[in-house]
């Protein structure tokens, strides 16, 4: 497999931010390498990974640093993130390596969160910190919805894609996307209400948005693109719920999960979400679809 590629596409254009980044990715190719490519010995994974945590720690303090030197205006909700991800996501993921013995499964899991969390962190809020995502740390108004998800949502992705992705118009279960990939992540929020984001896009196109960020050629679906796409996804409904005047950690990642056709078809079945477009990138289409379910329509298990 080729390695992981930093892209100058990613640089925020503040040296040592963007000397930190490429230092985190070049982390992750070489446990990429050692051990789910050569299937070297597991100290050499434990010692990449405390490597990455250590580093980690020390980008964040950085990042922090400067935040507070210009006068970030959204440093308190940034390093809410930066927390999260220091307690929380990473204990949780060393935890689950030591639990499997470093399975190969727990170390491709550890990369794909890992990688896609810090692209997805780059493009909607590191980038708000030098003013590129400034219009969208304002509350915007539920009649202007559908321009938040386009600024919020589909104009990360078009970075992500490096090229254009048009809203052709509302995305129904008649178009067809080829070889479907419905990806469901469910958010939920304290008071009980749920988030249904269902991304629908073919396997091919799947797999290209993933080469993109991770600069390397896939050719089936697997742990690190399933745990990228879905970190990617997790700082976006972040962003989306800023640009809502909500808390950025308000709705946190339930879970994840791929579905099969069929359940995609019962859901529209049940009741349309509130928000279905169909996009095209380049020559093929994807979907987005979006809906709220409040507590009292979520069955009891």
């Amino acid at each position: 497999m080729q390695q992981i590629q930093w892209r100058d596409r990613f640089n925020i254009g503040v040296e040592i931010i963007d000397q930190a980044h490429r230092r985190l990715f070049s982390i992750v190719q070489k446990m990429m390498d050692l051990y789910v490519e050569r299937h070297e010995d597991k100290f050499a994974c434990i010692e990449g990974i405390k490597y990455f945590k250590a580093y980690t720690l020390k980008h964040f303090a950085e990042e922090e640093a400067y935040m507070r030197k210009i006068g970030y205006s959204g440093y308190s909700a940034h390093k809410k993130i930066h927390d999260k991800m220091k307690w929380e996501t990473l204990p949780e993921l060393e935890r689950l390596l030591y639990d499997s013995d470093f399975s190969t499964e727990m170390v491709q899991r550890f990369i794909g969160v890992c990688t896609g969390w810090l692209t997805g962190h780059i493009i909607v809020e590191d980038r708000a910190i030098i003013g590129q995502n400034a219009d969208k740390e304002h509350s915007m108004q539920l009649d202007d919805e559908l321009s938040v998800i386009n600024s919020v949502i589909i104009s990360p992705l078009q970075e992500i894609f490096g090229c254009e992705i048009q809203c052709i118009g509302k995305f129904s279960t008649k178009d067809e996307i080829a070889y479907e990939q419905c990806c469901e992540l469910t958010y939920a929020a304290q008071n009980g209400d749920r988030l249904r984001v269902i991304l629908v896009m073919g396997e091919e196109l799947l797999l290209r948005a993933a080469g993109l960020v991770f600069g390397i050629d896939f050719y089936e679906k697997n742990e690190i693109v399933c745990f990228a796409i879905q970190e990617i996804a997790q700082n976006l409904m972040q962003r989306a719920a800023c640009s809502f005047g909500r808390q950025p950690d308000e709705y946190q990642l339930e879970k994840g999960r791929f579905l099969e056709l069929e359940e995609f078809s019962e859901i529209f079945k049940e009741r349309s979400p509130q928000y279905s477009l169909l996009l095209h990138v380049g020559q093929e289409s994807f979907a987005l679809c979006m809906d709220q379910m409040l507590k009292s329509s979520i069955p009891s298990s």
